[in-house]
C-alpha cells in the first residue's frame, strides 16, 4: 500500500508543479519510470505476499483479534469482566521449576513438599 501511496504522491506533485517531480514527462523512453516503478513495486509485493501466504495468515490474526474482544465485549456485558469468572490467575509452577529457580533452599522446601505426599498417612 505505501508504494501504491507513493506513487499517487508523485502524480500529484507533477500534476501541480510542486518538487522534482514537476519537471519530469511522460516519455516512454524519459521519466515515465520514475512514475511506475512505484507501481511495478506494489504489484511485486503483492504477489510476493499471496505466493508465500503472508495475506492469508495475516487475515487470519485479524479474524483472531476480533473474536477475542468479540468474547471480552460479551463477558464484560455479563458483569463477568474481560478475563472471565475467576479473573487472571497465574499460573502454578511445578515444584522442580522453583527449586532450580531459587537455589537449593528452595530444592529442599520441595522435596519436603513432595516426600510428604508419598507417605502413607496411616500407621
Amino acid at each position: 500500500m505505501a508504494f501504491v501511496i507513493l506513487g499517487v504522491i508523485l502524480l500529484v506533485m507533477n500534476w501541480t508543479g510542486i518538487g522534482p517531480p514537476a519537471a519530469w514527462n511522460f516519455d516512454l523512453l524519459g521519466d515515465l519510470w520514475k512514475f511506475a516503478w512505484p507501481f511495478v513495486a506494489a504489484v511485486v509485493w503483492w504477489g510476493w505476499s499471496d505466493s508465500t501466504g503472508r495475506t492469508q495468515r495475516k487475515a487470519i490474526e485479524r479474524m483472531e483479534e476480533r473474536k477475542v474482544d468479540r468474547r471480552d465485549k460479551a463477558l464484560e456485558a455479563l458483569g463477568m469482566g474481560g478475563k472471565g469468572r475467576r479473573g487472571k490467575r497465574a499460573p502454578r509452577p511445578h515444584p522442580g521449576d522453583a527449586a532450580v529457580r531459587t537455589g537449593a533452599g528452595a530444592l529442599e522446601q520441595s522435596q519436603d513438599r513432595d516426600l510428604g505426599r508419598r507417605q502413607d498417612p496411616r500407621p
